[in-house]
Protein backbone atom coordinates (compact mmCIF):
# COMPACT_ATOMS: atom_id res chain seq x y z
CA UNK A 1 0.00 0.00 0.00
CA UNK A 2 2.63 2.73 1.07
CA UNK A 3 4.78 1.42 -2.24
CA UNK A 4 1.48 2.26 -4.51
CA UNK A 5 1.03 5.70 -3.09
CA UNK A 6 4.43 6.23 -3.57
CA UNK A 7 4.16 5.71 -7.01
CA UNK A 8 1.16 7.87 -7.37
CA UNK A 9 3.09 10.63 -5.79
CA UNK A 10 6.29 10.35 -8.29
CA UNK A 11 3.77 9.66 -11.27
CA UNK A 12 1.64 12.63 -10.11
CA UNK A 13 4.65 14.59 -10.08
CA UNK A 14 5.68 13.95 -13.27
CA UNK A 15 2.25 14.14 -14.88
CA UNK A 16 1.95 17.93 -13.42
CA UNK A 17 3.48 21.31 -15.34
CA UNK A 18 6.07 22.88 -12.90
CA UNK A 19 4.51 25.85 -11.34
CA UNK A 20 5.13 29.52 -12.64
CA UNK A 21 7.62 31.55 -10.31
CA UNK A 22 9.96 34.28 -9.79
CA UNK A 23 13.19 33.33 -10.22
CA UNK A 24 15.43 33.10 -7.39
CA UNK A 25 19.17 35.45 -7.58
CA UNK A 26 20.26 32.26 -5.13
CA UNK A 27 22.01 30.41 -7.78
CA UNK A 28 23.72 26.67 -7.56
CA UNK A 29 26.14 26.13 -9.79
CA UNK A 30 25.66 23.58 -12.61
CA UNK A 31 28.84 21.60 -11.85
CA UNK A 32 27.01 21.02 -9.04
CA UNK A 33 24.79 18.27 -10.84
CA UNK A 34 27.39 16.56 -12.53
CA UNK A 35 30.89 17.10 -10.72
CA UNK A 36 32.56 13.97 -9.71
CA UNK A 37 32.64 15.37 -5.90
CA UNK A 38 29.23 14.22 -5.12
CA UNK A 39 27.55 16.54 -2.38
CA UNK A 40 24.50 16.81 -0.61
CA UNK A 41 22.63 20.09 -1.13
CA UNK A 42 20.52 21.49 1.36
CA UNK A 43 18.48 24.75 0.82
CA UNK A 44 17.55 26.08 5.03
CA UNK A 45 16.10 29.51 5.65
CA UNK A 46 13.21 31.23 7.03
CA UNK A 47 9.99 29.46 7.05
CA UNK A 48 8.06 31.01 4.07
CA UNK A 49 10.75 31.93 1.98
CA UNK A 50 10.20 29.92 -0.88
CA UNK A 51 12.42 26.46 -0.66
CA UNK A 52 9.79 24.57 -2.20
CA UNK A 53 9.90 26.57 -5.09
CA UNK A 54 13.83 27.23 -4.96
CA UNK A 55 13.11 23.22 -5.39
CA UNK A 56 11.26 23.17 -8.46
CA UNK A 57 13.83 26.34 -9.60
CA UNK A 58 16.28 23.66 -9.68
CA UNK A 59 14.81 20.88 -11.26
CA UNK A 60 13.70 23.41 -14.91
CA UNK A 61 17.43 23.85 -14.74
CA UNK A 62 18.29 20.40 -14.87
CA UNK A 63 15.68 20.38 -17.32
CA UNK A 64 17.05 22.67 -19.30
CA UNK A 65 20.34 21.03 -19.13
CA UNK A 66 18.62 17.76 -21.24
CA UNK A 67 17.15 15.88 -18.23
CA UNK A 68 14.24 14.36 -18.72
CA UNK A 69 10.86 14.87 -15.77
CA UNK A 70 11.48 11.72 -15.16
CA UNK A 71 14.82 11.83 -14.50
CA UNK A 72 13.99 13.68 -10.86
CA UNK A 73 12.41 11.99 -7.92
CA UNK A 74 10.72 14.15 -5.75
CA UNK A 75 9.02 14.08 -2.12
CA UNK A 76 7.50 16.05 0.03
CA UNK A 77 7.54 14.96 3.38
CA UNK A 78 4.49 16.93 4.66
CA UNK A 79 2.08 14.93 1.85
CA UNK A 80 -0.26 13.15 4.13
CA UNK A 81 -0.45 10.53 2.09
CA UNK A 82 2.10 8.98 3.07
CA UNK A 83 2.41 10.02 6.69
CA UNK A 84 3.24 8.43 9.20
CA UNK A 85 6.21 7.44 8.26
CA UNK A 86 9.00 5.35 9.54
CA UNK A 87 12.74 5.80 8.59
CA UNK A 88 12.85 2.18 7.47
CA UNK A 89 10.10 3.08 4.84
CA UNK A 90 12.02 5.78 3.01
CA UNK A 91 14.03 2.81 0.49
CA UNK A 92 10.16 2.27 -0.19
CA UNK A 93 10.33 5.08 -2.82
CA UNK A 94 13.80 4.32 -4.52
CA UNK A 95 11.46 0.46 -4.93
CA UNK A 96 8.44 2.56 -6.32
CA UNK A 97 10.32 4.52 -8.96
CA UNK A 98 12.66 1.54 -10.15
CA UNK A 99 9.40 0.06 -10.24
CA UNK A 100 7.86 2.46 -12.63
CA UNK A 101 11.56 3.61 -14.53
CA UNK A 102 13.34 0.10 -13.93
CA UNK A 103 15.24 1.05 -16.95
CA UNK A 104 16.22 4.65 -15.79
CA UNK A 105 19.95 5.22 -14.28
CA UNK A 106 20.28 6.91 -10.61
CA UNK A 107 17.41 9.83 -10.38
CA UNK A 108 18.05 13.24 -8.95
CA UNK A 109 16.55 13.22 -5.52
CA UNK A 110 15.01 15.96 -4.08
CA UNK A 111 13.52 15.40 -0.46
CA UNK A 112 11.15 18.36 0.57
CA UNK A 113 10.91 18.44 4.98
CA UNK A 114 12.71 15.04 5.07
CA UNK A 115 12.89 16.17 8.52
CA UNK A 116 9.75 15.74 9.30
CA UNK A 117 10.86 11.99 9.49
CA UNK A 118 12.80 11.01 12.57
CA UNK A 119 16.00 9.28 11.87
CA UNK A 120 16.01 9.78 8.07
CA UNK A 121 19.87 10.97 8.19
CA UNK A 122 21.53 7.52 7.78
CA UNK A 123 19.25 7.17 4.56
CA UNK A 124 20.51 10.08 2.90
CA UNK A 125 23.81 9.48 3.98
CA UNK A 126 23.88 5.86 2.15
CA UNK A 127 22.23 7.52 -1.32
CA UNK A 128 25.21 10.02 -1.05
CA UNK A 129 27.64 6.49 -0.94
CA UNK A 130 25.47 5.33 -3.99
CA UNK A 131 26.37 8.12 -5.89
CA UNK A 132 22.45 9.79 -5.74
CA UNK A 133 22.81 13.79 -6.41
CA UNK A 134 20.75 14.86 -3.07
CA UNK A 135 18.50 17.81 -2.48
CA UNK A 136 17.04 18.83 0.65
CA UNK A 137 15.49 21.71 2.34
CA UNK A 138 16.04 22.65 5.85
CA UNK A 139 12.70 22.66 8.74
CA UNK A 140 13.45 24.93 11.50
CA UNK A 141 11.03 23.43 13.71
CA UNK A 142 12.47 19.97 13.38
CA UNK A 143 16.19 20.58 12.48
CA UNK A 144 18.57 23.46 12.12
CA UNK A 145 21.03 24.11 9.74
CA UNK A 146 23.99 23.62 11.74
CA UNK A 147 22.04 20.32 12.88
CA UNK A 148 21.77 19.08 9.54
CA UNK A 149 25.36 20.11 8.26
CA UNK A 150 26.61 17.56 11.86
CA UNK A 151 23.89 15.24 10.90
CA UNK A 152 25.31 14.52 7.69
CA UNK A 153 29.24 14.83 8.56
CA UNK A 154 30.74 16.92 5.71
CA UNK A 155 28.89 15.94 3.12
CA UNK A 156 26.76 18.89 2.75
CA UNK A 157 27.10 22.49 0.99
CA UNK A 158 24.44 24.16 2.49
CA UNK A 159 22.56 27.06 0.79
CA UNK A 160 20.93 30.11 2.69
CA UNK A 161 17.30 31.11 1.13
CA UNK A 162 16.03 34.24 2.15
CA UNK A 163 12.56 36.47 1.64
CA UNK A 164 12.26 38.24 -2.05
CA UNK A 165 15.64 40.85 -2.55
CA UNK A 166 14.51 43.76 -4.17
CA UNK A 167 15.69 42.85 -7.56
CA UNK A 168 13.02 39.14 -7.21
CA UNK A 169 10.73 41.97 -5.74
CA UNK A 170 10.57 43.74 -9.08
CA UNK A 171 10.43 40.58 -10.89
CA UNK A 172 7.38 39.57 -9.12
CA UNK A 173 5.70 42.85 -9.57
CA UNK A 174 6.95 42.38 -13.78
CA UNK A 175 9.39 45.23 -13.49
CA UNK A 176 12.58 45.03 -15.31
CA UNK A 177 15.37 44.90 -13.09
CA UNK A 178 18.65 44.82 -15.13
CA UNK A 179 21.83 46.62 -14.91
CA UNK A 180 21.13 49.54 -16.76
CA UNK A 181 17.01 49.28 -16.07
CA UNK A 182 17.92 51.94 -13.27
CA UNK A 183 18.37 54.46 -16.14
CA UNK A 184 16.26 53.55 -18.85
CA UNK A 185 12.49 53.95 -19.11
CA UNK A 186 12.05 51.88 -15.86
CA UNK A 187 13.51 54.03 -13.65
CA UNK A 188 9.81 55.55 -11.94
CA UNK A 189 8.70 51.70 -11.66
CA UNK A 190 11.49 50.89 -10.14
CA UNK A 191 11.56 53.81 -7.67
CA UNK A 192 7.41 53.08 -7.08
CA UNK A 193 8.23 49.70 -6.45
CA UNK A 194 10.83 49.91 -4.14
CA UNK A 195 8.53 51.95 -1.91
CA UNK A 196 6.23 48.99 -1.98
CA UNK A 197 9.00 46.65 -0.84
CA UNK A 198 10.23 48.95 1.94
CA UNK A 199 6.44 48.89 3.13
CA UNK A 200 5.45 45.08 2.30
CA UNK A 201 8.92 43.33 2.72
CA UNK A 202 9.91 40.42 0.71
CA UNK A 203 8.05 37.46 2.27
CA UNK A 204 6.73 36.05 -1.31
CA UNK A 205 2.77 35.38 -0.10
CA UNK A 206 2.83 39.05 1.34
CA UNK A 207 4.79 40.87 -2.01
CA UNK A 208 2.24 38.79 -4.20
CA UNK A 209 -0.91 39.97 -2.35
CA UNK A 210 -2.94 43.22 -3.00
CA UNK A 211 -5.29 42.99 0.17
CA UNK A 212 -3.47 44.77 3.36
CA UNK A 213 -5.90 42.87 5.53
CA UNK A 214 -5.00 40.17 4.14
CA UNK A 215 -1.20 40.84 4.11
CA UNK A 216 -1.76 41.71 8.22
CA UNK A 217 -3.00 38.36 8.26
CA UNK A 218 -0.61 36.27 6.80
CA UNK A 219 2.25 37.71 8.89
CA UNK A 220 0.70 37.39 12.23
CA UNK A 221 0.37 33.50 11.02
CA UNK A 222 4.26 33.52 10.58
CA UNK A 223 4.99 34.93 13.83
CA UNK A 224 2.79 32.72 15.67
CA UNK A 225 4.23 29.86 13.67
CA UNK A 226 7.40 30.77 14.59
CA UNK A 227 6.67 31.87 18.08
CA UNK A 228 5.12 28.74 18.99
CA UNK A 229 6.38 25.71 16.97
CA UNK A 230 10.00 27.04 16.27
CA UNK A 231 10.33 28.71 19.49
CA UNK A 232 8.76 27.62 22.98
CA UNK A 233 8.10 24.07 21.47
CA UNK A 234 11.61 23.42 20.37
CA UNK A 235 13.46 25.09 22.81
CA UNK A 236 10.74 24.16 25.65
CA UNK A 237 10.45 27.97 26.84
CA UNK A 238 8.37 27.83 29.84
CA UNK A 239 8.46 32.16 30.58
CA UNK A 240 6.55 32.60 26.94
CA UNK A 241 6.02 35.98 28.53
CA UNK A 242 9.46 37.11 28.66
CA UNK A 243 10.37 35.81 24.79
CA UNK A 244 7.30 37.96 23.63
CA UNK A 245 8.36 40.86 25.09
CA UNK A 246 11.98 40.43 23.71
CA UNK A 247 10.73 39.99 20.08
CA UNK A 248 8.66 42.47 20.39
CA UNK A 249 11.37 44.97 21.79
CA UNK A 250 13.55 43.74 18.61
CA UNK A 251 10.81 44.33 15.97
CA UNK A 252 10.45 47.93 17.14
CA UNK A 253 14.03 49.10 17.31
CA UNK A 254 15.54 47.21 14.13
CA UNK A 255 19.05 48.26 13.10
CA UNK A 256 19.55 50.17 16.39
CA UNK A 257 21.88 48.73 18.71
CA UNK A 258 20.69 46.69 21.89
CA UNK A 259 22.32 45.88 25.07
CA UNK A 260 21.27 43.29 27.03
CA UNK A 261 21.75 44.79 30.41
CA UNK A 262 19.83 48.16 29.79
CA UNK A 263 16.96 45.89 28.61
CA UNK A 264 17.34 43.43 31.96
CA UNK A 265 16.94 46.13 33.87
CA UNK A 266 14.08 47.72 31.45
CA UNK A 267 11.91 43.99 32.21
CA UNK A 268 13.02 43.91 35.81
CA UNK A 269 10.95 47.26 35.95
CA UNK A 270 8.51 45.34 34.61
CA UNK A 271 8.37 42.77 37.26
CA UNK A 272 9.75 40.11 35.17
CA UNK A 273 12.12 37.76 36.25
CA UNK A 274 15.24 37.08 34.23
CA UNK A 275 18.85 37.11 33.67
CA UNK A 276 21.56 38.86 30.90
CA UNK A 277 21.78 35.22 30.12
CA UNK A 278 18.42 34.28 29.30
CA UNK A 279 18.55 37.45 26.95
CA UNK A 280 21.74 35.86 25.22
CA UNK A 281 19.85 32.77 24.74
CA UNK A 282 16.54 33.90 23.41
CA UNK A 283 18.71 36.07 20.83
CA UNK A 284 20.54 32.81 20.14
CA UNK A 285 17.68 31.14 19.48
CA UNK A 286 16.19 33.94 17.40
CA UNK A 287 19.02 33.82 14.96
CA UNK A 288 18.96 29.90 14.66
CA UNK A 289 15.55 30.05 13.50
CA UNK A 290 16.24 32.68 11.08
CA UNK A 291 14.06 35.29 13.47
CA UNK A 292 16.66 38.24 12.87
CA UNK A 293 20.54 38.47 13.34
CA UNK A 294 22.76 40.41 15.76
CA UNK A 295 25.70 42.16 14.77
CA UNK A 296 29.09 42.71 16.76
CA UNK A 297 31.14 45.69 16.87
CA UNK A 298 33.88 45.94 14.42
CA UNK A 299 37.26 45.03 16.71
CA UNK A 300 40.06 42.88 16.85
CA UNK A 301 39.17 41.81 20.27
CA UNK A 302 37.07 39.54 20.84
CA UNK A 303 36.47 40.86 24.65
CA UNK A 304 35.03 43.92 23.47
CA UNK A 305 32.91 42.33 20.68
CA UNK A 306 31.17 40.34 23.67
CA UNK A 307 30.85 43.53 25.87
CA UNK A 308 29.98 46.30 23.59
CA UNK A 309 26.32 46.65 22.41
CA UNK A 310 25.08 44.60 19.26
CA UNK A 311 22.95 45.66 16.38
CA UNK A 312 19.73 43.95 15.19
CA UNK A 313 18.24 43.42 11.99
CA UNK A 314 15.14 41.47 11.05
CA UNK A 315 15.28 39.11 8.28
CA UNK A 316 12.39 40.98 6.78
CA UNK A 317 10.85 44.25 6.98
CA UNK A 318 6.92 43.03 7.09
CA UNK A 319 7.62 42.03 10.67
CA UNK A 320 8.36 45.49 12.07
CA UNK A 321 5.46 47.30 9.56
CA UNK A 322 2.68 44.90 10.69
CA UNK A 323 3.32 43.95 13.99
CA UNK A 324 4.58 47.56 15.01
CA UNK A 325 3.64 50.94 15.22
CA UNK A 326 6.33 52.43 13.94
CA UNK A 327 6.58 52.24 10.30
CA UNK A 328 6.32 56.10 9.59
CA UNK A 329 9.12 56.84 12.05
CA UNK A 330 11.86 54.77 11.30
CA UNK A 331 12.20 54.79 7.37
CA UNK A 332 16.15 55.19 7.93
CA UNK A 333 16.12 52.03 9.97
CA UNK A 334 13.91 50.19 7.18
CA UNK A 335 16.67 51.03 4.64
CA UNK A 336 19.26 49.70 7.23
CA UNK A 337 17.71 46.46 7.68
CA UNK A 338 17.64 46.19 4.01
CA UNK A 339 20.83 46.87 3.24
CA UNK A 340 21.86 44.84 6.17
CA UNK A 341 20.06 41.60 4.45
CA UNK A 342 21.62 42.56 0.69
CA UNK A 343 25.40 42.08 2.31
CA UNK A 344 23.65 39.07 4.61
CA UNK A 345 23.40 37.70 1.35
CA UNK A 346 26.76 37.81 0.27
CA UNK A 347 28.33 36.07 3.08
CA UNK A 348 30.75 38.36 3.99
CA UNK A 349 31.39 39.08 7.55
CA UNK A 350 29.47 42.32 9.04
CA UNK A 351 30.13 44.30 11.86
CA UNK A 352 29.60 47.76 13.20
CA UNK A 353 32.12 50.61 13.78
CA UNK A 354 32.53 52.95 16.11
CA UNK A 355 35.56 55.28 16.03
CA UNK A 356 37.87 56.44 18.91
CA UNK A 357 35.99 59.91 18.98
CA UNK A 358 32.43 57.63 18.94
CA UNK A 359 31.00 58.02 15.65
CA UNK A 360 29.25 54.78 14.73
CA UNK A 361 29.18 53.59 11.23
CA UNK A 362 26.33 50.93 10.14
CA UNK A 363 28.56 48.40 8.44
CA UNK A 364 32.10 47.86 7.55
CA UNK A 365 32.10 44.43 5.37
CA UNK A 366 35.19 42.42 5.08
CA UNK A 367 35.74 39.73 2.36
CA UNK A 368 37.75 36.42 2.79
CA UNK A 369 40.33 38.12 2.74
CA UNK A 370 40.03 41.01 5.64
CA UNK A 371 39.93 44.17 2.98
CA UNK A 372 36.91 46.05 4.44
CA UNK A 373 34.58 48.30 3.10
CA UNK A 374 32.62 50.67 4.85
CA UNK A 375 28.89 51.70 4.09
CA UNK A 376 26.49 53.98 6.02
CA UNK A 377 22.96 54.46 5.86
CA UNK A 378 20.70 57.70 6.00
CA UNK A 379 17.13 58.19 4.78
CA UNK A 380 17.91 61.88 3.86
CA UNK A 381 21.06 64.18 3.53
CA UNK A 382 19.48 67.04 2.50
CA UNK A 383 19.61 68.42 5.92
CA UNK A 384 22.64 69.77 6.56
CA UNK A 385 23.31 68.65 9.98
CA UNK A 386 22.41 65.23 9.23
CA UNK A 387 24.64 65.31 6.29
CA UNK A 388 27.60 66.74 7.96
CA UNK A 389 27.07 63.99 10.42
CA UNK A 390 26.76 60.99 8.84
CA UNK A 391 29.90 62.48 6.89
CA UNK A 392 32.00 63.01 9.27
CA UNK A 393 31.54 59.55 11.13
CA UNK A 394 32.37 57.91 7.51
CA UNK A 395 35.47 59.89 7.42
CA UNK A 396 37.05 59.33 10.37
CA UNK A 397 36.35 55.77 10.06
CA UNK A 398 38.44 55.97 6.65
CA UNK A 399 40.96 57.47 8.00
CA UNK A 400 41.56 55.05 11.11
CA UNK A 401 41.04 52.20 8.50
CA UNK A 402 43.19 53.51 5.93
CA UNK A 403 40.52 53.27 3.63
CA UNK A 404 40.00 55.70 0.26
CA UNK A 405 36.95 55.07 -0.19
CA UNK A 406 33.22 54.96 0.97
CA UNK A 407 29.62 54.73 0.49
CA UNK A 408 26.94 56.52 1.85
CA UNK A 409 23.30 54.71 0.97
CA UNK A 410 19.87 57.32 0.96
CA UNK A 411 16.54 56.89 -0.13
CA UNK A 412 16.76 59.15 -3.22
CA UNK A 413 20.35 61.20 -3.05
CA UNK A 414 23.19 60.53 -5.60
CA UNK A 415 26.51 62.24 -5.15
CA UNK A 416 29.81 61.99 -4.83
CA UNK A 417 32.20 64.03 -1.94
CA UNK A 418 35.92 64.50 -2.38
CA UNK A 419 38.10 65.76 1.00
CA UNK A 420 41.22 65.09 1.96
CA UNK A 421 42.17 62.40 -1.33
CA UNK A 422 39.07 60.18 0.26
CA UNK A 423 35.98 59.53 -2.06
CA UNK A 424 32.30 58.92 -0.24
CA UNK A 425 29.99 57.53 -3.05
CA UNK A 426 26.00 58.80 -2.16
CA UNK A 427 23.62 56.68 -4.13
CA UNK A 428 19.96 55.74 -3.87
CA UNK A 429 19.83 51.75 -1.83
CA UNK A 430 17.40 51.11 -5.08
CA UNK A 431 20.61 51.82 -7.10
CA UNK A 432 23.35 49.93 -5.27
CA UNK A 433 20.99 47.13 -4.79
CA UNK A 434 20.54 46.83 -8.88
CA UNK A 435 23.73 47.54 -10.01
Amino acid sequence: MLKDNFKKIIKEFHESDLPEMVRRDLTIDQQFFQSRINKICTVTGPRRAGKTFFLMQLIKDLIKIGRSIEDILYVNFEDERILPLQASDLQTILDAYYELYGEKTKPYVFFDEIQNIEGWQPFARRLNDQGYRLFITGSNSKMLSREIASALRGRTITYELFPFSFSEYLSSQNIESGKNAIHGKQRHAIAVGFESFISTGGYPEIALMKSEPVRQRIIQDYFNTVFYRDLVERYRINNTNLLRLWMNALMINISTLVSFRKYENDFKSRGEKLSVASLANFSRYLEEVYFGFFVELYSQSERKRRMNPRKFYLIDTALHNYLTLRFSQNKGRLLENIVFLELRRTGKRIHYYKTRNGFEVDFVVTDSEGIPELIQVCHDLEDMETADREKRALLAAMTELDLKEGTILTYDSKNQIKENGRIIEVLPVREWIIE
